[in-house]
């Protein structure tokens, strides 16, 4: 397939209109011009490149979900293949707008650019802030935001009604803010699942609205199944070069057309001899407190490994016995946490997820 015969011109760049040609040389010319914001040279030097009919390579760091994170090429391809699935799936049509608020560096920022040039959409670029709406004064059919951008935008009470569907990824949201989202049906909110290498999200579930969803329903053609650790498997036709292996925890439809996701295969806590999947012990204890935290393991003589339960707590004095009698109403004996201790702000990786690994180090 020849990539630039599927892209639908004119093409459409905040409001102005292009032709493939006339849209490489614009990005071209932004990108070197030392008077461009940097954010914005990210984006454009990436239409130039990808649009580049000398094919040169578009190297990505992978997310590290199957592995320690890795460089490779991006597949043009099958990155069209990708974007088809999502456009088909929310039923876009040309001359609907796209906000781009997510950094390129990531392949859910590069995705947004493809599924604009694909679909004919009209793409707004945004710099990739903390608050990306608080100057919207226009509708937008479609966009893409991590936990943190929403959980300012609603904070601040910028204008989210102003976005028709609205994608979530990159990490977890807040009890409060799943609670609040519950309320609203404007926008239409989906949670993605994903990974560099299936070309971002083959998974959506609707968080927004009275009837938020529990589980992932996979996009069109994307088949699923599970290896003998109960990860999950799939494989995602004109994306993935066949089965791809997860390490992710999952329990399946009996149908296959979804998955519930129970945490990740290399979280789990062996502590005296039963195996603990701590994202679901986390999301209890959310639930319970209505604070955001890790469950961790630490090194025991006796248990192999206790359980340490990590707080974000922002107060003076925590209200720690009275955490622990909450938790003991609620959790079974080998689920309540041996410790608990507090911090400020968890620690977070680029991608804005846990990254557990610090925060072990932090228990020393």
């Amino acid at each position: 397939m020849t990539i630039w015969k599927e892209i639908r011109e004119p093409i459409r760049l905040d409001g102005e209109t292009f032709t493939c040609d006339g849209l490489l040389d614009y990005s071209s010319e932004q990108a070197a011009d030392p008077g461009v914001h940097p954010w914005r040279k990210e984006v454009l030097s990436f239409i130039a490149l990808f649009l580049d009919k000398e094919n040169p390579a578009i190297l990505q760091l992978s997310s590290g979900t199957t592995g320690d994170p890795r460089s490779h090429s991006l597949n043009r391809d099958a990155m069209c293949n990708s974007a088809r699935r999502t456009l088909d799936f929310f039923k876009l049509k040309e001359g609907d707008t796209a906000l781009l608020c997510l950094p390129v560096q990531y392949i859910a920022g590069k995705m947004m650019v493809v599924r604009a040039l694909l679909g004919g959409l009209d793409l707004i670029l945004q710099e990739p802030a903390s608050r990306p709406l608080k100057d919207l004064e226009r509708n937008v059919d479609f966009a893409a935001m991590v936990p943190l951008q929403l959980e300012e935008s609603l904070r601040y009470g910028d204008p989210i009604i102003r976005i028709n569907r609205l994608l979530m990824g990159g990490g977890e949201l807040h009890p409060a803010t799943r609670a609040r989202l519950a309320s609203m049906n404007t926008p239409e909110m989906y949670e993605t699942f994903g990974m560099t290498e299936t070309y971002t999200h083959f998974a959506l579930k609707r968080i927004s609205g009275p009837e938020p969803e529990s589980a992932f329903r996979l996009l069109e053609g994307v088949r699923i199944g599970r290896d003998g650790r109960n990860c999950l498997e799939v494989d995602v036709p004109g994306v993935t070069s066949g089965k791809l292996l997860t390490n992710d925890l999952v329990e399946i439809h009996e149908d296959g057309s979804g998955f519930k996701w129970l945490g990740r295969y290399d979280n789990l806590i062996n502590s005296g001899g039963i195996k603990i999947i701590p994202e679901l012990l986390e999301e209890q204890v959310r639930e319970c407190l209505g604070l955001e935290c890790l469950v961790l393991p630490e090194a025991d003589r006796r248990l192999g490994n206790r359980l340490v339960l990590m707080v974000e707590f922002q107060g003076e004095e925590p209200p720690v016995n009275t955490w622990t009698k909450q938790l003991r109403n609620r959790l079974s004996a080998y689920e309540m946490p041996k410790r608990i201790v507090t911090v400020e702000s968890l620690p977070r990786n680029p991608s804005l997820k846990p990254d557990r690994t610090s925060a072990r180090g932090m228990l020393l």
